[in-house]
């Protein structure tokens, strides 16, 4: 470097909860390239290196510490562009947390590599395959014998100065894997698929064939006509076999009779092949006049620049809508990001979606393995740089919110009102519907919340004219609402007219259900067999060790789980306490209903949803393709089943019981049952028959039940409103909740009690606590909160700002350095 000339530097977001940025050294090799957005390695602390983001170049050299150099730059150009960085930025400000949780959350993890991330060799390497040199070749041998090797330990043995260079670029090529991709449980289901072969294709030989067929066969006849008019009822090419002889009623041995002919072919490939053609059918549907209306009402709303919200009841054709908005926006040569609370709903809307657009959309959720989700990035990254999208479409749950669009014309959030939107832990707690509203702000483009029966605080937002409010209020094709009928559970126990778990009234609907061939959905929000043990002679509880929560029986696995840390064990043959044998389940999940409902249905398929069936990559798919085709009779779920989801057969929906729903400790519980309740009753109706709804209930005169019952979600609003206004609570303040966190359960006591006195001499009233939550140990760790009630008129910055200053100032003393506070913005 010349003696004359000045040094530059750059500030580096590192993936650390750190509150400010770290100024490193810019070498002379890359002060001409290096730009805000490239990934560069460095060295921090004393010797873990970490892959980091630029954040800013410039010449002002850092006044308090020595700055380090940047060791190595890791791209030519920047994988986050500058509208991103504004994201960031809002959600550091708004959420109170560091750029760097945030660009954990953001970037896929094998984007941002560290000393301790393990490698191994790739499962696809072989030496013939790969030219390597001396310093990769002995990387490679080492590794063999080892297994697995930290970064840290495998740049040690290439001998180089930075080998974490070399590493990434093995990595690049796949000679080298992040070993949680070796682990990854997530491998495609393999299906036997049936289709017709080539000679088919020969008028002649096919005349022959059903002369031959008619006059010895007929079984093997069947087989193949019923085949050929499904293949020209649904334009597809192939079928998975047991489906296809469910659906026709064909046996099996006649199928592999025509097989050994040669006319059909059996072959095995994913089960999401099974989702259909690539190639779009285009824009074919004709919307109702209801649609079309909200369709036209939406496009005028997007000329005013406002936030959009569509309140459409259950099955009244959304997602039409939303695909006539997605044609109009594609066609202008713009993007679409459609958000989907979880990835529960994307089964079904890839499907349709597919149907009208082809292979022109991406996918992105967590279920994807490392390097499918640093692919699609990776691919966003690149795409439109001739200003054509290659793919214009992208689908995914929350963390969408933080991929690299070059050019959105439209944010669509589905079932915006789900909770699932807002990420708990870790840092940053945001909530991707929010985001995304900033996100449209920041790109410039249409934003478009769509729900059956909206949060609190969107309906607030279109009444009072801060959004903009189009409403589908008829489902599509006339459709009925369903009958919503109340079971009293009270009475039903009195009059001797409970069945284990079920009314009578429920199994006679079930029964009437399944007679005429239709299919029914039970809700039930809690997994697992039993939510506790209890010895019957001195009232024992199995806890966790870990958590102040009972244990979960598991009846499959036979284990008691710990939902909050995952802790697991044997169920006791005898109480601990006093030793008596009689240890008995109590309560009911929703693997308990699903043994017990089989109990009473044993000639019907009776099928799980929930966290415990859907663990695999393809598990959900499997279990919803199966009860769409009409293979599963009675679906039981969590609400996973409640989310948006649809289905031709369904005619009746039972709650086992809407009491857990209704009665949980939350200003937000009246809110959330009238929304899980609505949803789940919207999955029941056919096109020219009413569903019906049964729902199982101690609290048959709860005001909520009867908003329920006659569908008036506008009512419920403001009934609750009205509650929510006289207690202070959103939409008319903002919360910010504190978690404290702390080993030692006395100390944690003393410590909250502080805390909230040093809160009240800068807020007075509004913050309200200490307070021990319902599970007061998580992993641990004892917990208490403190709650601060903001008024919508102060100014959010100058209220975090002193949040922040009282915070840090508490601790800096080192009495309180092991207290852990987390921030909550916006708590769900």
């Amino acid at each position: 470097m010349s003696l004359f000339s000045k040094s530059h530097y750059a500030d580096l977001i590192l993936p650390l909860a750190l509150s400010r940025l770290y100024t490193y050294e810019v070498p002379e090799l890359f002060e001409k390239t290096l730009k805000p957005g490239q990934r560069v390695i460095v060295q921090f602390g004393k010797s873990k290196m970490y892959t980091a983001i630029v954040y800013a170049v410039h010449e002002n050299e850092p006044e308090h510490y020595d700055a380090k150099e940047i060791l190595e730059v890791l791209d030519t150009e920047p994988v986050i562009t500058p509208q991103q960085f504004k994201i960031w930025e809002w959600m550091s400000e708004y959420y109170l947390c560091s750029l760097g949780e945030i660009m954990i959350a953001a970037l896929p993890s094998i984007m941002k590599l560290q000393s301790e991330t393990v490698v191994s060799i790739s499962p696809n390497f072989s030496n013939d395959n790969f030219m390597l040199t001396r310093e990769e070749q002995s990387l490679v041998d080492h590794l063999k014998d080892a297994g697995i090797m930290t970064i840290s330990d495998a740049s040690k043995r290439t001998g180089l100065k930075n080998g974490l260079r070399l590493i990434r670029n093995m990595m690049d090529r796949n000679i080298l894997v992040p070993h949680e991709e070796m682990s990854d449980a997530f491998k495609p289901r393999q299906v036997s698929y049936v289709r017709m072969t080539e000679v088919t294709n020969d008028d002649a030989f096919m005349q022959e064939l059903f002369s031959k067929l008619e006059k010895k066969a007929p079984k093997q006849l069947h087989v193949l006509m019923s085949f050929m008019q499904l293949k020209q009822e649904t334009g597809k090419e192939f079928f998975s076999k047991s489906q296809f002889l469910k659906k026709t009623n064909s046996a099996a041995p006649a199928l592999q009779q025509l097989v050994t002919k040669g006319v059909l072919e059996l072959f095995d490939a994913e089960e999401s092949l099974a989702a259909g053609p690539l190639v779009p059918t285009g824009l074919q549907m004709e919307l109702s006049e209801v649609q079309q209306g909200a369709y036209e009402k939406i496009e005028e709303c997007f000329h005013r620049e406002k936030v959009t919200l569509l309140h459409g009841v259950t099955s009244s054709g959304k997602t039409e809508v939303y695909v006539r908005l997605i044609n109009d926006i594609i066609g202008s040569g713009k993007q679409v990001l459609y958000l989907l609370p979880e990835i529960a709903l994307t089964t079904q809307i890839i499907s349709r979606l597919k149907r009208h657009f082809g292979d022109q959309l991406l996918v992105f959720h967590s279920r994807f393995s490392n390097r499918e989700r640093a692919d699609v990035y990776m691919k966003l990254l690149a795409d439109g740089e001739n200003r054509t999208f290659r793919y214009p479409i992208i689908v995914g749950a929350r963390s969408s919110v933080f991929l690299p669009l070059k050019n959105p014309g439209l944010i669509l959030v589905d079932e915006e009102h789900d909770s699932s939107y807002k990420q708990q832990d870790p840092a940053p707690r945001y909530n991707a519907r929010d985001t995304a509203i900033v996100c449209g702000q920041i790109y410039k483009c249409h934003v478009l919340l769509g729900s059956a029966t909206p949060s609190m605080e969107s309906y607030h937002n279109a009444e009072s004219g801060k959004y903009e409010l189009v409403i589908m209020n008829e489902r599509y094709g006339g459709m009925k609402l369903p009958q919503i009928k109340i079971v009293d559970l009270k009475e039903a126990y009195r009059t001797q007219k409970m069945k284990s778990y079920f009314s009578q009234q429920l199994l006679d609907g079930i029964k009437m259900a399944l007679d005429a061939k239709e299919q029914v959905i039970l809700f039930q929000n809690r997994r697992g067999f039993a939510p506790i043990l209890e010895c019957k002679k001195c009232g024992w509880i199995p806890q966790c060790v870990n958590c102040d929560v009972s244990l979960t029986y598991h009846k499959k696995s036979n284990h008691l789980r710990c939902h909050y840390c995952g802790y697991t064990t044997f169920p006791p043959t005898k109480c601990m306490a006093c030793g008596d044998p009689d240890v008995r389940m109590k309560g009911m999940g929703t693997e308990r209903i699903e043994d017990e409902i089989a109990i009473f249905f044993p000639d019907h398929n009776v099928q799980r949803l929930d966290l415990d069936t859907t663990s695999s990559k393809f598990a959900f798919q499997r279990i919803i393709n199966g009860f769409e085709n009409g293979e599963i009779d009675i679906l039981v779920g969590t609400q996973m089943v409640t989310k948006g989801l649809d289905f031709d057969r369904v005619s009746l929906v039972g709650v086992l019981n809407a009491d857990s729903l209704i009665k949980f400790p939350d200003f937000r519980s009246a809110e959330r049952s009238y929304q899980l309740l609505a949803q789940v009753a919207g999955r029941s109706g056919r096109k020219f028959k009413q569903g019906q709804v049964l729902i199982q209930t101690y609290q048959v005169k709860h005001p909520l039940l009867n908003f329920l019952q006659k569908h008036d979600y506008t009512g419920f609003y403001n009934y609750e409103l009205e509650e929510r206004n006289k207690y202070s609570y959103p939409p008319f303040f903002r919360l910010i909740e504190l978690r404290l966190k702390l080993k030692d359960e006395k100390m944690l006591d003393n410590l909250a009690r502080d805390f909230a006195k040093e809160l009240r001499l800068v807020f007075g009233k509004r913050v309200l606590g200490p307070v021990v939550p319902p599970v007061s140990r998580v992993r641990n760790y004892y917990l208490q909160n403190v709650l601060i009630k903001v008024e919508k008129g102060l100014s959010n910055q100058k209220v975090k700002q002193m949040i922040t200053k009282v915070t840090d100032s508490f601790l800096s003393h080192p009495s309180n350095r092991s207290l852990f506070i987390q921030v909550d913005v916006d708590p769900q």
